[in-house]
């Protein structure tokens, strides 16, 4: 008994490749989008976290927002009478995570977050200065010109001195920006570097009739530490939007928290929504219920 075999054609075999190919055309586009989605939702779980753990800190520290920073030394060296934390160091008793801090969007891998900071390992305290790194590159910028005002005074280590507000003054706290994504600094060409940034700005200052939207600068103070507000004439550079960094939707959006502890995405013109846009400070908010940083 014979048996024959019949083999594929050629035509049939280009049939084939064709329909693999346009499968893969198709399916590879939503691949990509469900694993952009999934580090958007890890990026608002982290966001969450560090909201509660603010939460929380405030809840024991009489209802008082933590420091953003300690003494502007950016020297985690336990012996030292100026030794410096930040905002991420007073919450982690609440996170107990570091790599919390990294949102899973960001492209930026740990090494480089020890850039522009003392190198942990060149000191002969180690651990302290890799969390006080982990924590001043965090990937969730403290709303701190609100939340931490930053007072210039000479008679405080390094002319700095920080007040956390109480987290009750928020008339809305559901519509309160708290922290959000983040920037270190970024290339020449645009491209972010060095990972997150512990603090932001915010777009703008002054209402339109002219007062201030900030708290009281602590008492003796002399200036304000800032970053320089937004700069929207220089699209390369760090502070474009004041720090804010969109790493999602192919930089579209930034994950928001909010003082009432919940968080969500936003685009960059929503969240400097109620703001006339100027470099320095140099716009107004003409709708104070839409914007979203200040407490009123």
């Amino acid at each position: 008994m014979s048996h024959s075999r019949r083999a594929f054609t050629l035509i049939e075999l280009l049939v084939v490749i064709a329909i693999i190919a346009i499968l893969a055309a198709i399916l590879f586009p939503v691949f990509a989008q469900a694993k952009a989605m999934a580090k958007q939702a890890g990026c608002i779980s982290n966001s969450k976290q560090y909201d509660l753990a603010v939460i929380m800190y405030a809840t024991d520290t009489d209802d008082y927002a933590p420091l953003v920073q300690w003494t502007n030394s950016y020297d985690a060296n336990p012996a030292r009478s100026d030794r410096d934390q930040a905002v991420g160091n007073l919450i982690q008793p609440y996170i107990k995570s570091y790599p919390m801090f990294v949102s899973p969007a960001s492209p930026i891998g740990d090494a480089q977050r020890d850039a522009d900071l003392i190198n942990p390992s060149s000191t002969s305290y180690f651990r302290a200065q890799y969390e006080f790194n982990r924590a001043i590159k965090a990937d969730y910028g403290y709303n701190v010109e609100y939340f931490s005002p930053m007072g210039y005074d000479s008679s405080y280590p390094n002319q700095f001195h920080p007040a956390g507000e109480p987290l009750s003054l928020p008339r809305n706290p559901a519509s309160t920006l708290l922290s959000v994504n983040s920037v270190w600094d970024r290339t020449a060409a645009g491209t972010p570097r060095g990972g997150g940034n512990w603090g932001v700005d915010m777009p703008c200052r002054l209402y339109s009739d002219g007062t201030d939207s900030l708290p009281p600068l602590p008492p003796g103070s002399t200036g304000r530490w800032w970053w320089g507000g937004w700069n929207p004439g220089s699209p390369n550079a760090w502070n474009v939007w004041g720090g804010v960094w969109p790493y999602h939707r192919s930089g579209q959006i930034a994950i928001v928290s909010f003082a009432d502890g919940h968080a969500h995405a936003l685009r960059i013109p929503q969240i400097s929504d109620g703001c006339d846009v100027r470099a320095g400070w140099g716009g107004y908010i003409f709708d104070r219920d839409k914007y979203i940083w200040d407490f009123q």
